[in-house]
């Protein structure tokens, strides 16, 4: 399969008045191509800062990242930005949806951006695969979590990325939709063979990726 992302010896400490915490503890971690990944652990376990961290959105203290053979851990603000444009799609618990923007506008947005031909069909086209032909032109607060969650993944998955990252996806959302989302994740993963790394406390959700990785006070156990 190949590889797609490493952490060799990662570390991460935060600094607050004149004392550090480590949060992240000389992490190691392998994902291979194609690889579905869930990380579990107590809340405060450092879990949301290695997606972070993977992401691109926090820099390590010491220690190397390294994805689709580039070391992002060296890279500058506007090279990481790119990377995650192109080819890393993030899913927070919170929708983190424009509140002006239509469904549709939220997700052809980011095929825009990345210069995509026809991206508002291509948006409508992957909103109606995610159930939601019927809400194109419906704002957020119009919407119900269920469905902006929705919105928020197909706008991650438009452009296809080699890597998808969710942090704790259903945890707003009650069984019913916790079941569809976690199933549109898996799937869409599955048909472009992304790597996915998710954090959940769901433990079905997690039996369902191929590895299940334990982190415990900054360290991957």
């Amino acid at each position: 399969m190949g590889r797609l992302l490493e952490l060799e010896k990662v570390n991460l400490h935060y600094k607050s008045h004149n004392t550090s915490v480590q949060v992240i503890k000389d992490a190691d971690l392998n994902i291979e191509s194609g690889e579905k990944v869930a990380i579990v652990g107590k809340s405060g376990s450092g879990k949301t800062s290695l997606i972070m961290l993977i992401a691109g959105l926090e820099r390590p203290t010491s220690g190397k990242i390294t994805f689709d053979g580039k070391v992002i851990s060296a890279l500058s603000e506007n090279e990481l930005a790119d990377i995650r444009r192109e080819s890393i799609g993030i899913v927070f618990q919170s929708f983190y949806l424009i509140p002006n923007y239509t469904a549709l506008e939220n997700v052809s947005l980011i095929l825009e951006i990345n210069n995509v031909q026809n991206a508002r069909k291509k948006a409508a086209d992957l909103l109606s695969q995610f159930g939601l032909a019927d809400r194109l032109n419906h704002f957020p607060t119009q919407l119900s979590g269920g469905e902006q969650q929705r919105v928020a993944i197909a706008r991650s998955m438009a452009v296809m990325p080699k890597l998808i990252l969710a942090d704790e996806p259903t945890g707003n959302l009650d069984t019913e939709n916790s079941k569809l989302i976690s199933r549109l994740l898996f799937d869409y993963a599955k048909q472009n063979n992304s790597s996915f790394i998710l954090v959940t406390h769901d433990q079905g959700f997690a039996a369902e990726c191929d590895r299940i990785i334990k982190i415990e006070d900054g360290k991957i156990l």
